[in-house]
C-alpha cells in the first residue's frame, strides 16, 4: 500500500505538448486556372493550399499589374482562396497578381512571402523586368511604399493625374523595386507616394518623381 501511495503522489498530470511548433509557410496544391496560363478568359481564380489560410492586410499587400479599375472580391473557402475578377481584361496582356505577404496560415501566422499569380490574355507571357531603387532627392534616404508606375512613352507628362499606369510595382524598406512581366516597348517612369491608394497623383501631400527620358 505504501509503495502504491508513493507512485500515486509522484505522478503529475500535464497537458500534451502538441509536438513541434509549425514554422512552415502554406504551400499551394492546386491553382485553377494554372499559374502562367495563356489565353486567359476566366472570371474566377481558385488557389488551394495544404493548410487553412487567412488574408492579412490584403489591401496594403496586393499589387496587380496592370492595375484593375474595379476592386477584386476575395473569399476563403476551407483551404482555398477564391478571387473574383470584376474587370474587362485587356487583350494580349500579361497580368501579375503579387500578394506580397498577405497569405498566412491560420494557426501560427506563417507568411507565404511574395506569392505571385501570373496569366496572359494573349498566347504568350511577357517576360521583361525593370528593377531599381528610389531615393529621396534631398536626403538620399531610401523611399519605402512608393508606387513605381510605367506609362506608354507617347503619353503626355500629365498622365499620372488622370489615368492608371500600364504597369505598377512598389518599393520595399530599402527603396528597391522590381516590376516583372513587362511587354517590349518604351515607357515613361514615375514614382508616387500614393496617399489614397488610387494610383493617381491627385493630392497635394503626395510625393512624386520621374525620369525625364524613356525606359
Amino acid at each position: 500500500i505504501v509503495i502504491c501511495y508513493l507512485f500515486a503522489s509522484c505522478a503529475q498530470v500535464v497537458a500534451p505538448t502538441g509536438g513541434l511548433k509549425d514554422t512552415d509557410a502554406p504551400e499551394t496544391l492546386v491553382i485553377k486556372p494554372e499559374n502562367a496560363s495563356t489565353n486567359f478568359t476566366s472570371k474566377t481564380i481558385e488557389i488551394e493550399f495544404d493548410e487553412y489560410v487567412r488574408l492579412n492586410q490584403l489591401n496594403d499587400e496586393l499589387i496587380v499589374s496592370p492595375p484593375l479599375k474595379n476592386k477584386l472580391e476575395t473569399s476563403i473557402k476551407g483551404k482555398k482562396l477564391v478571387v473574383e475578377l470584376n474587370d474587362t481584361l485587356k487583350e494580349n496582356t500579361t497580368y501579375v497578381f503579387n500578394f506580397g505577404n498577405a497569405i498566412v496560415d491560420v494557426n501560427e501566422g506563417n507568411k507565404l512571402e511574395n506569392f505571385q499569380y501570373v496569366f496572359s490574355t494573349g498566347n504568350f507571357i511577357d517576360s521583361l523586368t525593370l528593377s531599381g531603387t528610389v531615393l529621396d532627392a534631398f536626403s538620399l534616404a531610401p523611399e519605402e511604399e512608393m508606387l513605381i508606375m510605367l506609362y506608354d512613352e507617347t503619353a503626355s507628362d500629365s498622365i499620372p493625374y488622370n489615368e492608371l499606369p500600364t504597369y505598377v510595382g512598389r518599393t520595399n524598406q530599402e527603396g528597391q523595386f522590381s516590376i516583372t512581366n513587362i511587354a517590349a516597348g518604351e515607357y515613361k517612369l514615375f514614382a508616387l507616394l500614393d496617399g489614397n491608394k488610387n494610383y493617381l497623383f491627385d493630392l497635394p501631400t503626395e510625393k512624386i518623381g520621374f525620369i525625364s527620358g524613356a525606359i
